[in-house]
């Protein structure tokens, strides 16, 4: 056994959610539990998982309900029912390759000390292309605010920290794993990076919490990185906000090249607005505007200056 229970919360994913369940029935190495959580499907979600349950697995399934809105509620009301050390949190649209247990077991064997175990991933866009999603041990948290390498399908955490900083935050609907992995990492630097081929794949959904459009969910990236801000000013690392400024610039370029320039100029305002590194942040945004990528990179010289 691995020490490790999956939680997969869910809603109307019928067209996806065989694909996850076969790919941990393929596990070289089973986890302990894997507990499915349904937030109010109206498709045939709920009856798949029930069906798929009745079989002999290696492992105990544990169903449960969620009414509370939201992928958040559905993790943490999996999250109760958890009793290993540590936890995996995975989505229903998303598949393990058969090392994947196996791999983070061992290296919860070899590094028992370690809080969090993190590994790159393989993102499918929906245009079918992929590339890598990375994961690194290295300035972590800068890393993590720039390329959210705390995604929920790149980490397995230990349980008592994830309940330690307060489960997920249920008032948030984007980028919750983003804002949670910030917690996780002001809360522990114990981090290992598993070397190796990614061992899982993302498959970007249009519905998915992410989508494929920011300018479509307008306000809630914001609200997720307003509520980053006052956890970092609560926890005394104010040094940290330059760059939520700096992913609200990116965003602000994000929200031009969809064609919403209003948005775009509304965020820069408000983030520009008496800020000592105003002109620093122009740059960000005219770097992502005009290249879309390596703007991280950029940040990390621009205020090196």
């Amino acid at each position: 056994m691995s020490h490790i229970t999956i939680v997969i919360p869910i809603y109307n994913r019928a067209h996806t959610i065989k694909r996850t369940l076969h790919s941990i029935d393929a596990q070289n190495v089973k986890p302990e539990r894997v507990i499915v959580v349904d937030n109010g499907s109206t498709d045939d979600s709920l009856e798949i998982v029930r069906e798929w349950s009745r079989r002999e697995h290696g492992f105990e399934c544990v169903i449960c309900e969620e009414s509370r809105r939201g992928a958040c509620a559905a993790r943490n009301r999996g999250l109760e029912d958890v009793e290993t050390e540590f936890v995996m949190f995975f989505d229903s649209d998303d598949e393990m390759s058969p090392s994947h247990v196996a791999d983070f077991s061992k290296a919860i064997s070899r590094h028992p000390d370690i809080d969090i175990f993190g590994r790159t991933a393989s993102l499918v866009n929906i245009a079918g292309q992929r590339h890598e999603a990375y994961f690194t041990s290295r300035s972590p948290v800068f890393n993590h605010l720039f390329r959210g390498c705390m995604s929920t399908q790149r980490v397995v955490v230990r349980t008592s920290l994830v309940r330690r900083v307060g489960g997920w935050n249920e008032d948030l609907f984007v980028w919750n794993d983003f804002e949670l992995g910030a917690r996780l990492l002001l809360a522990s630097d114990r981090i290992f990076h598993l070397p190796g081929k990614p061992s899982v794949i993302v498959h970007q959904q249009a519905d998915s919490i992410t989508g494929v459009s920011f300018s479509s969910k307008a306000g809630q990236w914001e609200k997720t990185l307003d509520c980053m801000e006052r956890y970092f000013i609560t926890s005394g690392r104010p040094d940290l906000i330059k760059w939520l400024d700096c992913r609200r610039m990116i965003l602000a370029a994000q929200y031009f090249c969809e064609g919403r320039p209003d948005l775009a100029e509304m965020l820069k305002a408000q983030v520009l607005d008496g800020n000592p590194s105003a002109w620093r942040l122009r740059l960000i945004y005219w770097h992502n505007r005009l290249f879309h990528r390596l703007t991280w990179l950029f940040a990390r010289v621009l205020f090196a200056l």
